[in-house]
């Protein structure tokens, strides 16, 4: 899952800002954020990076396994399947300047870049790497999440962007960024969300 925003021509700047900098050691916050948590489920932001190009960290999933059979799709599949089936795990991120992306294609502010990495895991729990970039300004960043299918109704937290802009400062420089080699991506189909949903806002 991936977003740069719409009609984005790709550049030195874009390229940069794909991923996190190789060129860099990054700034780790100590501090992990839980998102959102039932009685059989809990989702949560874990260690955080930021370089001087955005942020990156990790989402957790933990279902209890005795909740598994009442669940009509295995957790791989709501969280890793792309395309417009229902039951997809939804999660975005908002600036206070009212830039915002998600992983729903296509829907995220023009020159914001979100998109998930590697990861893994099994029947009762994924781990799923993220980036995010630019870095936010220095007011609240709101991250959003929705699953229905876990139970998991839409739900906001939100994160010290200052605490994110001030730890930019002392990122190490390792070397010049370099561009990489170019490539081309398809986003997939955007999923069916319902009109009121946070996701569904363009």
């Amino acid at each position: 899952m991936w977003s740069i925003g719409e009609h984005v021509e790709p550049d030195d700047d874009l390229y940069r800002r794909m991923g996190p900098p190789d060129n860099e050691v990054p700034v780790a916050l100590p501090q992990n954020v839980l998102l959102a948590r039932t009685d059989d489920v809990a989702v949560a932001l874990l260690g955080l990076q930021v370089s001087t190009t955005g942020v990156s960290f990790h989402l957790t999933v933990r279902v209890r396994a005795s909740a598994l059979r009442r669940l009509d799709h295995t957790l791989n599949e709501l969280v890793w399947d792309h395309g417009p089936r229902g039951g997809r795990f939804l999660m975005g991120v908002e600036f206070a300047d009212g830039r915002r992306a998600s992983n729903v294609p296509g829907a995220s502010s023009e020159g914001i870049v979100f998109h998930s990495g590697g990861g893994g895991g099994g029947d009762t729990s994924i781990d799923q790497s993220w980036w995010l970039s630019p870095l936010p300004p220095e007011a609240p960043l709101r991250v959003v999440v929705r699953c229905p299918e876990l139970g998991i109704g839409e739900t906001a937290v939100e994160l010290d962007g200052a605490a994110l802009r001030r730890a930019a400062d002392d990122v190490l420089t390792l070397w010049p960024w370099e561009a990489p080699e170019s490539g081309s991506h398809e986003p997939p189909s955007p999923p069916d969300l319902p009109e009121d949903s946070w996701f569904a806002r363009r």
